[in-house]
């Protein structure tokens, strides 16, 4: 696992494409935003949380698709089922670097979310920090299980969107939710029924990928 971890790491950071483009993208978004709304002192900060993450969670759908790509496109990926790792293993790992290139993303989109709509992040950053991180759990581990499945077909660029975005509604929703309270100042609200959701939202696709990755990579 580890072995394929750091392949795939060092792969994607040597390329650096799906970094830039991705968080091309979220920039872009962040600007439409900002310049199609009529944001005010008195509404930014009840609108910033759905604007950010609506901007996370395109830009995760774009990047969702491409860790198994040169796997299909080379024929890797018939020689990794066939290999004695695990096949959770193989989830394991492809998780953690979406999961890993997501969270990186993020540090770079959140200073340009916070000059855009002129909010001070850094009081709030260590929960603002921990909700960014299970929202990615979720997406990260959405997005690596869907991906293998329709990485095969020729429409994946436009069936992956399809498949992932009404899965992850409830974490969006959550998600925003959260994000409201934590840059409101209230802190992480752990005994939230929107946590409870989040966090179930991120066990379940964690280990339904994790169970589901051999049958899904051997079709």
């Amino acid at each position: 696992m580890l072995t394929l971890l750091a392949r795939d790491l060092k792969l994607q950071f040597r390329r650096g494409e799906l970094l830039a483009s991705s968080f091309v993208m979220g920039v872009l978004m962040l600007l439409a935003f900002n310049f199609s709304l009529d944001l005010s002192p008195d509404n930014v900060a009840a609108l910033a949380p759905g604007i950010l993450w609506v901007a996370v969670l395109f830009s995760a759908g774009l990047a969702a698709g491409h860790g198994f790509v040169g796997e299909r496109e080379n024929g890797c990926m018939d020689a990794i089922v066939a290999s004695p790792l695990d096949r959770g293993s193989v989830y394991l790992a492809k998780f953690t670097v979406n999961l890993l290139l997501l969270l990186l993303f993020e540090a770079m989109l959140l200073p340009v979310f916070a000059l855009f709509f002129e909010l001070s992040v850094l009081p709030v950053l260590a929960p603002l920090a921990l909700v960014l991180l299970l929202g990615s759990i979720g997406l990260a581990a959405v997005g690596t299980l869907f991906a293998l499945v329709t990485v095969g077909g020729g429409g994946r660029d436009l069936t992956l969107p399809i498949l992932l975005l009404p899965l992850e509604v409830p974490l969006l929703i959550a998600s925003v939710k959260i994000t409201r309270v934590v840059m409101a100042g209230g802190g992480f609200p752990w005994g939230d029924g929107w946590v409870r959701l989040l966090l179930g939202f991120d066990l379940l696709f964690v280990v339904a990928g994790w169970l589901a990755f051999e049958y899904v990579a051997t079709d």
